[in-house]
């Protein structure tokens, strides 16, 4: 008597217990899934599925593998997202570069002008170089100023 009950007691334990979530959310806990479950994880596993333990499986479980048309498929997606992120970061820095670039021409031209060195620029209509007097070189003072403040953050 003894026998049977120890042997009763074995296959119980060695039985696969999954959860089983369906879409409203509710959780049961059965040996098989029934249809129209969302999620299921394996809680308690038999002697065979010994590797397979803490697994969250879909619930076309018994579909098998992925095709290798949609393996390749989902890695040509992922190679193009790889790929798109690297041009976004490699823009991205181009761009800080080209910033940090102009804000140092901007913070040196601002210099050059407050300091009194001589400026000069040419005339579009005769082509002269013509000095600049007080009232340029305020405003290029002030068009520097703007430049390091769009360029300079």
């Amino acid at each position: 008597m003894l026998a049977c009950a120890l042997t009763g007691c074995t296959s119980i334990a060695a039985a696969q217990v999954y959860e089983c979530t369906n879409a409203a959310g509710i959780k049961q806990f059965a040996q098989f899934c029934p249809p129209g479950t969302v999620q299921q994880r394996q809680v308690s596993k038999g002697s065979e599925a010994a590797g397979e333990a803490g697994r969250t499986a879909p619930t076309n479980a018994g579909a098998g593998p992925k095709s290798v048309e949609l393996q390749g498929a989902e890695f040509k997606q992922r190679t193009l997202e790889r790929q798109e992120a690297d041009s976004i970061a490699e823009e991205l820095k181009l761009r800080a570069e080209e910033s940090a670039r102009n804000c140092e021409e901007a913070r040196t031209q601002l210099q050059a002008v407050e300091g009194g060195q001589r400026m000069m620029r040419f005339d579009p209509a005769t082509g002269e170089r013509v000095n600049y007097g007080d009232a340029e070189r305020s405003d290029e003072a002030e068009r520097q100023r703007k430049a390091i403040s769009v360029w300079c953050k």
